[in-house]
Order: C-alpha cells, then structure tokens, then sequence
C-alpha cells in the first residue's frame, strides 16, 4: 500500500472516531519495507489518530540485536503502542526460531512487557525449528497443534492443512449464517482498496477509493440485497454453495474441514469460472498454492 493511500485511510479512520488501539498494521509482512512501515506509523499521527495500536510481524528480519533494537525504537517514538509476534509451527518452517526469540528478548526491552502481543504465547516462549524437520515429524506436529490450536480452513490453511484434520460430511455441516459477516467489528484494508471482514480475505465489503474514501465505504454498511455477502449472511457458506452449484460447483464428498473451509472452497470455484465478480477480490487471493 503506497503511503497517500495509508494516509487516507488513516484520516477516513478518524472521521469514524476510532481510537488508535483498534487500528494495526498486518500483511503479509510489514517490515519487508521497514521505511515505508515507519512512515505510515508516523502518518497516524500526523492525520491525528494518535499512533497505530499494533503491527505485526513474523520476525524474518530479526538478524541482529542491533537492528532490532533501532527498529522498534523508532517505531515506539513514531507512536506504535504495541509489536505482535506471529510465531506457530506454520511460521517457523519459514522463519528461524533465533529470530523469534531475538525479536522477543528485544521487544520487551525495548517496549516493556505491554508492548509486546502474541498468538501463541507458549510457543513463541520455546519455538523449534520446524524447517529442520522430517516431512512425518513436521506433518505430525501441525496435526498436533491443529487439535490444540483450531485454525480458519482459508487460504494457504485450506490448500495445505484441511487434509490435516478430520472432514465433515456437506450434510452435517452447519445451515447457519456466517458470523464474521453478521458480526463485522474488525475490517482489512488491502493495498488495493479492497474491504475485507477482518477473518475472511478475498471477501469484499466494497473497495476505498479517493472518489469514495473509506469512511464512507463503511458507514451505514450493509449488504446488498442476494448478493453473495447477503448470502453468507443469511445462511452461511451451504447457501452460497446452492448459488455456485449453478455454474458447476459440486461438493466433495470426502466432505471440509468446517464451514470455513466449504467457504473458500465455493469461492475459489467461483473465481475460477469467473463468478466472482468484485466481491471476491483482488483475483489474486485465490491463487494460494
């Protein structure tokens, strides 16, 4: 996201009245641009939100005390109040738990205790080097941490860790409406503009532009009437699974790995045959591999 669209969002944010705490930054990963991220943290402040209430990161660039010191430093006196750690298995196959554990130590240092949030505390405290794994060992421990730590089937989730857990047939599936869109408290902002509910990428509220800033976007919002929004709202992922039957979505009949799996799974099918229209979007979400 370029700085002038952060900024007016940001702005819009303040015309809504909401407080710095409820606003983060989140990717992907914020700090793969560590100048850019230290400019909009400073622009929240400056279009009079009062600082940013959390970024988070996955500490890739946790290299050196040093470094990391310098740059929550800067970030805390450019008003970020907190820093979140995502650290889990999924993460430290990627990610060395060096690094983690570096980015923590200096975290709590630097910010104090308060200023760090996390996840999964109880493996960001001891994480383990999952790369260095055997496929069986590495496999068996997402089993594990799947059964402790339930995750949303979306995504790189769906592509890779639905075949983890056990499925559900389509008929015992719940016939009830969809929570993340009933309940909207938490939104996305994409580099695009798109408004995503803040647990479901890819699913269009509507799109922030400078001719319809964000503000706007989401004030009064509602969805529009049998649009695929209204859908999931009213009965959930199986109706939306009714209206993509129509252009040739059949159910699997090894059955999902909850609603939410069913979910993306519909979504994706949509996109793929070009059903998707402008909400689900950008096109680029569903090509998760």
């Amino acid at each position: 996201m370029s700085l002038e669209d952060a900024s007016r969002h940001l702005a819009a944010l303040v015309r809504l009245g909401v407080a710095a705490d409820g606003v983060h930054i989140g990717g992907g990963e914020p700090f793969g641009d560590f100048d850019r991220l230290l400019a909009v943290v400073r622009a929240a402040r400056e279009v009079g939100l009062g600082g940013i209430g959390y970024v988070e990161t996955s500490g890739f660039w946790a290299t050196s005390d040093d470094l990391v010191r310098r740059r929550l430093a800067a970030l805390a006196e450019a008003g970020m109040k907190q820093l979140s750690i995502s650290a889990d298995p999924y993460h430290q196959e990627f990610v060395p738990p060096d690094r983690v554990r570096r980015l923590l130590g200096a975290a709590r240092a630097v910010l104090g205790p308060g200023g760090v949030r996390a996840r999964r505390w109880k493996w960001l405290e001891n994480p383990r080097d999952v790369a260095a794994m055997p496929e069986a060992e590495r496999l068996d421990l997402f089993r594990a941490f799947l059964k402790k730590y339930p995750e949303r089937m979306t995504g790189r989730a769906a592509e890779h860790l639905a075949a983890l857990v056990d499925r559900t047939p389509i008929a015992d599936l719940p016939d009830a409406p969809c929570r993340a869109i009933l309940q909207i408290r938490h939104v996305h902002v994409a580099p695009e503009g798109w408004i995503w509910p803040g647990t479901c990428a890819g699913i269009a509220l509507g799109r922030a532009t400078p001719e319809r800033p964000l503000d706007e976007c989401l004030r009064g919002w509602r969805p529009a009437p049998n649009s695929p929004v209204a859908l999931l709202a009213e009965g959930g992922p199986k109706r939306l699974m009714d209206l993509a039957a129509r252009s040739g979505f059949r159910a699997d009949p090894q059955g999902y790995a909850g609603p939410c799996h069913l979910c993306w799974m519909v979504r994706k099918q949509q996109v793929s045959c070009g059903s998707g229209g402008e909400t689900f979007c950008p096109h680029s979400v569903y090509l998760t591999s």
